[in-house]
């Protein structure tokens, strides 16, 4: 019933060019002051969680480049979308509106009858979030390999008969290593022993997706996340997290049960070394009792192996991957416990950077009851937030894309396309929280005015578009950013220097020594909610900034390929072989896996 994280398979492209290669450039500056203004801004003011740009003064250039667009979709409430009935799939239309201070989301199917689900469970924050909706120029891939001659290579997808264009660049792409896994979690449905066939594109398959999204126009793909099934089992792992980081990819990432980097100091090791720089752990909670539900054993001690050899690798003088728990959150299975986690990542801070909530999705045949009892949105996820912890209210959280201006401004100024959150406002919701040794906590949001920064950062950005003088739209910056931080506000010990320079840190490898001589903890808590087929709206599919890539270098949008139109079922009966078959070539893998499948008699239930 839960929809967990989940699995892909090409001719090499090894020894082709990587297109349109990122070149460096000089501006005509008569200093860095002014260039290097704009990339400490940019790297500072965005606290999405995926944004890590490598921004340096030379880079900046002078023609005119435009990342960002107009919202295209209604605001407000009630209004009407698109969404698909959840037992055959048609597209159906279907209307959102409020009522007892909730948003709804209801549809009818003339074969299935009617559905009703709650879209978003306050009013008030859905209204917020669509102030900062911008949409993207759009995706292109010129080698995806099912398009032929083809010269249309805009990304989309088709829902029953209907073509829906991608509008958002790649913000992060999913890369499903294998389906294989060194557990059996009840709640999954990505896993080899249960589908009957082993879906694991070899080391040469892999590098030609990772360079089909490094290829991507007008937005090359920054950020990469290997994913299954479990992917430290694939055999090649630390191999394709170096060539990941040897293409040009910014971040490299992993979501993993921990098993491996707990067991396995010197893995980890190798992984860091080749250039892993976050490890999304999936964390469900804080004893075993939580795990022996969602997992069928106790995993605490796996969660806690990962962050000990994590501070084992800066002991041996490395530094270490950002942990960022990944709790997936069902109403009555671990909602009470949300305070805790967050509570537990400032504890660990020092290798734990954020918690990214993940509010579970229905798969399967449910009930429109089953549904309405479990169902767990984003403004749960802050309600919760603030009633555990009382670290920050409803006003203290944003949408994703109001960052989307920063990114705008900077593609404006610097000449050059940067990934841009235009990602649905409905998709995640985040806030940055600062936290002193008394355990005093300060929401980033209460002494930065995010919204008119945000707002009026996009009218400098339209205005520098049309400008020969992008010099003078740096000041106007400088000005408003002064307007917007209110110093009196700031944690005690806390300037706007040492803010800027702060949260720049925080995007490079000196933030952890910065943060400790400030003496001030930095949390990032965010939520992203993926859709399922009784809240699906084709809108946010359209949206959609997490992507998957296939074996044929497809792309598709995270909520079409792992649910609706479910297009990992295709792509995985393209790209396997029969469970049998592949044991018979692969021995000793199936070995080892089928010995890591054992639950030892100490995480087994009491």
């Amino acid at each position: 019933m839960i929809l967990d994280r989940v699995s892909e398979t090409g001719t090499s492209l090894r020894n082709r060019p990587l297109d349109g290669r990122l070149r460096k450039t000089h501006c005509g500056a008569r200093g860095p002051t002014d260039c290097q203004t704009v990339c400490n801004i940019v790297e500072t003011l965005s606290f999405s969680p995926f944004l890590f740009y490598n921004i340096k003064a030379s880079d900046i250039l002078s023609n005119m480049t435009i990342t960002a667009t107009n919202y295209a979709v209604k605001k407000g409430l009630p209004k009407k979308t698109q969404s698909i009935c959840p037992e055959c799939g048609k597209i159906l239309e279907a209307n959102i509106f409020a009522k007892d201070g909730k948003v709804y989301m209801e549809k009818t199917c003339p074969e299935h009858g009617y559905f009703s689900d709650v879209y978003w469970a306050d009013v008030d924050l859905y209204l917020k979030a669509e102030k900062y909706a911008y949409d993207g120029v759009g995706v292109h891939n010129a080698m995806d390999r099912t398009i032929g001659d083809d010269p249309d290579d805009t990304v989309h997808i088709v829902i029953d008969g209907q073509r829906i264009d991608m509008l958002s660049c790649s913000a992060i792409a999913n890369l499903d290593l294998t389906n294989r896994c060194n557990m059996n979690c009840p709640i999954c449905f990505a896993n080899a022993n249960d589908a009957g066939y082993v879906y694991e594109p070899s080391y040469e398959q892999v590098h030609d997706m990772l360079v089909a999204l490094r290829s991507e126009k007008p937005i090359k793909c920054t950020a990469v996340q290997f994913a299954g099934g479990e992917p430290t089992v694939y055999p090649r792992f630390v191999d394709v997290v170096r060539d990941a980081k040897e293409l040009g990819f910014a971040q490299v990432q992993v979501a993993t049960n921990g098993i491996k980097f707990a067991k396995d100091y010197e893995f980890l090791k190798a992984s860091k070394e080749a250039g892993l720089n976050t490890i999304y752990l999936q964390f469900d909670g804080l004893t075993d009792d939580v795990y022996l539900r969602s997992r069928g054993r106790k995993m605490m001690h796996i969660k806690m192996g990962v962050i000990e050899n994590c501070r084992k690798l800066k002991e041996d003088g490395l530094k270490s991957p950002s942990i960022v728990l990944v709790p997936v959150v069902g109403m009555g299975m671990n909602d009470d416990i949300i305070g805790d986690i967050i509570k537990f990542a400032f504890e660990n801070s020092d290798v734990i950077r954020g918690v990214n909530f993940q509010p579970i999705a229905f798969t399967g045949r449910v009930t429109n009851e089953e549904v309405a009892s479990g169902r767990f949105t984003l403004p749960d996820l802050v309600r919760c937030v603030e009633e555990q912890t009382g670290y920050a209210t409803k006003d203290d959280w944003y949408p994703v894309p109001v960052v989307a201006p920063i990114s705008k401004f900077a593609s404006i100024i610097l000449g050059q396309t940067k990934v841009t959150f235009t990602t649905h406002p409905h998709c995640g919701i985040a806030t940055y929280l600062f936290q002193d040794d008394k355990g005093n906590v300060v929401p980033f949001p209460r002494f930065v005015d995010v919204g008119r920064f945000s707002a009026g950062l996009n009218e400098i950005a339209d205005k520098a578009e049309n400008s020969r003088f992008k010099k003078m739209y740096v000041a106007k910056l400088v000005k408003l950013l002064n307007s917007c931080v209110d110093e009196s506000k700031m944690p005690e010990g806390l300037t706007k220097m040492k803010f800027v320079n702060l949260i720049k840190d925080v995007m490079s490898d000196k933030s952890k020594d910065t943060l400790a001589a400030f003496s001030w903890k930095m949390m990032l808590v965010a939520g992203m909610h993926f859709q399922d087929s009784y809240n699906y709206d084709i809108e946010r599919v359209r949206r959609c900034g997490v992507h998957y890539i296939s074996p044929d270098l497809r792309v598709f949008p995270f909520c079409a390929y792992n649910s609706g139109p479910e297009f990992r079922k295709e792509i995985e009966a393209k790209f396997s072989v029969p469970l049998d078959e592949w044991r018979k070539t692969h021995a000793a893998e199936a070995k080892e896996l089928a010995e890591a499948l054992i639950v030892p008699k100490d995480e087994q239930a009491d």
